[in-house]
């Protein structure tokens, strides 16, 4: 547990770290990186012991969690908590790896942050200096280091509040990129001014900022995008509660009639999970020529004041294309699976 204040944490978002082949630490590390109210993001290391020391129980007091680096914008200071001084804060923070091929562990780490301006930072730590633990020295004294973006520019019309790094590996090689979400409806693919490895000897990047494709029509806002796992396809949740599915050619998937704040594929690309203001939970295969959804879930959070379901903010799907969780402003995580979604498997509430 960390305290950061008195600023709100918008998003998170979370990498393993590289593990050294010569290295004899049993542990799995993690990076964890916090969009912050005060416009900064700050990036954890979590080291958690081997499975063959803990044995099978998920304990979290056996982690640590270690703040080790501030990334800032090239101008951007770290302001007193007095400072009166009110911020756009960070309300998005992505990574992906700089790695063209199948494997996730490899590649330099791009980290993309977007505050609520339209103002879009681009950090990269090196593949060689990733897997560097921390928080093995640290006594609690040391403080974190400050890391200073390569890129940063505006988009004009954003939104401020949705942003997905496009993952090299479906991009192919070429510029690495961000979508972002922008007030007439539409989502512009833009160049961060970095180029994937293979790349970087053939071409100059675009400048950072070029606007490279636009998506989809005018229309309500993109309020969540989820990329395809394998292809450059695109899945947005609007305002309005459509959900449009951006492949060879586009589907509009209408279930929802509320905004749709959460959206992911499972990472065997067969069905998109969908989560919207009602508390509604919606599963679509995406495998079919036209998507149709095949399981829903009403009020998946529901509301203190027996009133209707809560808004659902966040979803993941883990790495089993089974089980998914979602977040929701009651405070609580619901764990389910895609084969049983008459009821949640697990809940966590949060104090």
């Amino acid at each position: 547990r960390e305290t950061l204040g008195k600023y709100p944490i918008w998003s998170l978002a979370a990498s393993p770290a590289l593990k050294k082949k010569s290295s004899s630490n049993n542990s799995n590390d993690w990076r964890i990186f916090a969009a912050c109210g005060d416009g900064i993001v700050r990036g954890y290391l979590v080291g958690e012991k081997s499975l063959e020391t803990k044995g099978d129980t998920l304990d979290a007091s056996a982690c640590t969690l270690t703040a080790n680096i501030l990334f800032l914008g090239k101008e951007q200071e770290v302001r007193e908590e007095e400072d009166p001084m009110m911020v756009l804060g960070c309300t998005q923070v992505q990574v992906a790896r700089n790695y063209v091929g199948d494997d996730d562990s490899a590649g330099d780490l791009v980290v993309a942050s977007m505050d609520l301006a339209g103002r879009v930072r681009i950090w990269q730590l090196p593949e060689e200096t990733d897997g560097s633990n921390s928080s093995s020295s640290s006594n609690g004294e040391e403080e974190p280091k400050k890391l200073r973006a390569l890129q940063e520019f505006d988009v004009e019309q954003a939104t401020g509040t949705c942003m997905r790094i496009v993952p090299p590996k479906i991009s192919g090689v070429g510029d690495v990129s961000v979508a972002v979400a922008r007030l007439d409806g539409t989502v512009a693919y833009i160049a961060t001014g970095l180029v994937t490895p293979k790349a970087s000897t053939k071409k100059d990047p675009k400048p950072a900022g070029t606007i490279l494709e636009t998506w989809g029509k005018p229309g309500s806002i993109a309020m969540s995008l989820a990329w395809h796992p394998s292809k450059k396809f695109l899945a947005i949740g609007r305002q309005d509660g459509l959900v449009e599915y951006l492949e060879d050619k586009p589907h509009r998937l209408i279930m929802h009639h509320t905004p749709v704040r959460a959206l992911s594929f499972t990472p065997d690309s067969y069905l998109l999970v969908t989560g919207s203001d009602e508390g509604m939970i919606a599963i679509w295969d995406t495998s079919r020529p036209n998507p149709a959804m095949v399981h829903h879930v009403m009020d998946a959070h529901s509301s203190t004041d027996g009133g209707n379901g809560c808004w659902i903010l966040s979803l993941a799907v883990l790495s089993d294309s089974r089980r998914f969780v979602t977040g929701s402003v009651d405070s609580t995580l619901n764990v389910w699976n895609v084969g049983q979604i008459d009821r949640a498997m697990h809940t966590f509430s949060s104090d």
